[in-house]
């Protein structure tokens, strides 16, 4: 499925378009031969242009790195997985639709999924750099320009990270806090691709091409857009990119043709101004796909001015391949009109669908020229990715403490395990005044009963307790195997990251423990992907095999929380544990089944 999706698309003028079931697919990869990469590339070109001389219609992506091959900069071997160049779909036929009608087909989509996959954000996120290091760049970067060697240079960095829920949820996500002209959400296999563009990079109209290259941002939560349009800086950085725009079209269009009708023009997108001129020409005749690449490709505005010496100055100070963030995407019809964005805003995914583990790239920048300060475009940085570093998270967290003769066990163990995890997941956290909130609640609570206290952290940082007697058990406990028991499809998937944290929702965990009770038991195990076992509904298990003299319980990498009185078992010398992956087998024959959570302590169980 493809869709490029436009935030203002209306039922009277639907410019939303709605790709299935393409009839062809190309995909060029990097070789280590540049003349190779060059032939390979004009073939895929001639071939789509060929599919859209029978008719069909294609959407295609470009990667920065083909400007490479275009302007000759020299090979870079570059760590990990080769990225495309160029993938490519053409279709016999596409869909019109309004935003209210994407609306609707995101909406019916989402509907088939489970509604953990519903559930979608990031988490584990990362800088590829620190600001000192962007400050340090940002000082070569205007050394070059007081050297003459270029009037600009946009220079990026990449931000990683882990997702959960499914890709078209969190696009879903996206697009309502940032909705623009040039989304777009594409499935290929394991890869996915999620753009929330805002900059029109090259469109043919009839004999008309347009280009309206992006340079200038603010947050539209402290600024004015006038502010913006009249600052003397942003519109030095538009104007020396609009001059190189002209420059490029002026090879496609006629002569005397080509006009700048609007400059410096701010639209709000989401939370972000962004500042915008229009450069336009009239086609010369027979001007094909390769031409127009050669002659444009990639845009000025991701590159700097000139532009070979800034991709120049770009490869030797990004050590990072930039993808399709910084190239092209858009469609193609088969009467020669077409419209490419600038894949800027834009999250790539990779995931890997029998394990679930699934990670993205975002990449962000900001064009800096002689009048740039690195605290003020490390924070513009901060501002064109906040749509997703600063995404809310989707669930909240929390934490079930055992609280005896009214003091609470193992506090900091609990709440160590709730600060990583609110970490890693983007939710605010402050442990002074929880550890207050904690102590105060066990204060109020009966001094000579063994209860539980229930911490829970919302998804915007508000904390609430509850509590309740804990009941007594018979010992040794009976349990179950989850798949036996319940209904539903219940394989846990190890790539699943938040399986590694305390999440509000267990609807899963919860149903199997609770089915468990109704069966006379006390817990259900699971067993992942590859069919090792991983934990209870509500506790960790270890096992003793026959003729061993230690303890073994499943890794956390198998897809499991990393439970508190778990890790106390494993650091305790005494009980002799450590890590091993189980299967159904090794459990069911074992010695002694022990099960393991900070309210029961230690409970010996069996089947």
């Amino acid at each position: 499925m493809i869709l490029l999706d436009d935030a203002q698309s209306t039922a009277t003028n639907p410019t939303s378009r709605f790709y299935e079931a393409a009839s062809q697919y190309w995909c060029v990869f990097p070789s280590e031969n540049q003349a190779d990469d060059h032939k390979a590339i004009e073939n895929c070109l001639s071939e789509i242009s060929h599919a859209l001389s029978k008719g069909e219609y294609v959407v295609a992506a470009f990667a920065y790195e083909m400007g490479r091959l275009i302007h000759k900069l020299p090979y870079r071997k570059t760590t990990g997985d080769p990225h495309p160049l160029i993938e490519a779909w053409s279709f016999q036929d596409f869909k019109k639709l309004s935003k209210e009608h994407i609306d609707q087909v995101i909406s019916q989509k989402l509907s088939q999924l489970q509604e953990s996959a519903r559930m979608a954000g990031v988490l584990d996120i990362q800088e590829s750099i620190t600001e000192k290091q962007f400050s340090t760049d940002l000082a070569k970067i205007q050394e070059y320009i007081r050297d003459g060697d270029t009037y600009q240079i946009n220079h990026t960095y990449r931000i990683t990270g882990k997702t959960y829920g499914a890709p078209l949820a969190l696009y879903s996500c996206l697009r309502e806090r940032q909705p623009g002209r040039f989304g777009a959400y594409i499935e290929q296999g394991s890869h996915y691709l999620l753009s929330q563009s805002p900059e029109l990079f090259i469109e043919r109209k009839g004999d008309i091409l347009k280009a309206m290259p992006m340079k200038g941002t603010a947050s539209a939560l402290s600024q004015a857009a006038s502010a913006l349009s009249d600052d003397p800086k942003n519109q030095a950085e538009n104007v020396m990119i609009v001059d190189l725009l002209r420059n490029d079209l002026s090879r496609l269009s006629l002569p005397n043709t080509v006009t700048v009708p609007n400059l410096f023009a701010v639209a709000r997108h989401g939370d972000v101004l962004q500042m915008t001129s229009t450069v336009q020409g009239q086609v010369k005749p027979a001007i094909g796909l390769s031409d127009i690449l050669h002659a444009i490709f990639p845009c000025g505005s991701v590159t700097g001015a000139p532009k070979k010496r800034s991709m120049e100055i770009i490869q030797e100070l990004e050590p990072e391949d930039r993808g399709y963030y910084c190239g092209a995407l858009g469609w193609l019809d088969p009467s020669g009109d077409f419209a490419f964005s600038v894949p800027i805003r834009t999250v790539e995914i990779e995931e890997d669908h029998l394990s679930h583990a699934a990670t993205f790239t975002l990449g962000v920048g900001a064009g800096i020229t002689i009048d740039s300060e690195a605290q003020q475009e490390w924070q513009e940085c901060r501002i064109k990715s906040a749509f997703l570093m600063n995404l809310p998270s989707a669930t909240g967290l929390f934490e079930t403490i055992a609280v005896e003769q009214g003091k609470p066990k193992r506090l900091e163990q609990h709440l160590d395990r709730m600060q990583a995890s609110a970490s890693a997941l983007g939710i605010p956290f402050k442990r002074g005044n929880t550890t207050e909130t904690v102590l105060n609640a066990c204060a109020s609570l009966d001094q000579h009963s063994l209860l539980r206290l229930r911490l829970d952290l919302a998804a915007n940082g508000a904390l609430s307790i509850t509590s309740a007697a804990l009941d007594a058990l018979e010992v040794p406990v009976k349990i179950f195997w989850a798949q036996d028991i319940l209904s539903s499809e219940c394989t846990m998937f190890s790539g699943d990251a938040l399986l590694r944290h305390k999440i509000s929702h267990r609807i899963l965990y919860d149903a199997a423990w609770q089915t468990a009770v109704k069966l006379g038991g006390f817990d259900a195990l699971f067993i992942n992907e590859q069919g090792f076992v991983t934990e209870g509904g509500r506790t960790s298990i270890f096992i003793k095999p026959k003729d061993h003299s230690e303890w073994l319980t499943p890794p956390v990498s198998a897809g499991l929380l990393p439970g508190v009185m778990r890790a106390a078992l494993l650091d305790d010398p005494q009980i002799n544990a450590r890590e091993a992956n189980l299967t159904i087998k090794d459990v069911s024959m074992a010695d002694e089944i022990m099960l393991s959570n900070a309210l029961r302590g230690t409970l010996k169980a069996h089947f």
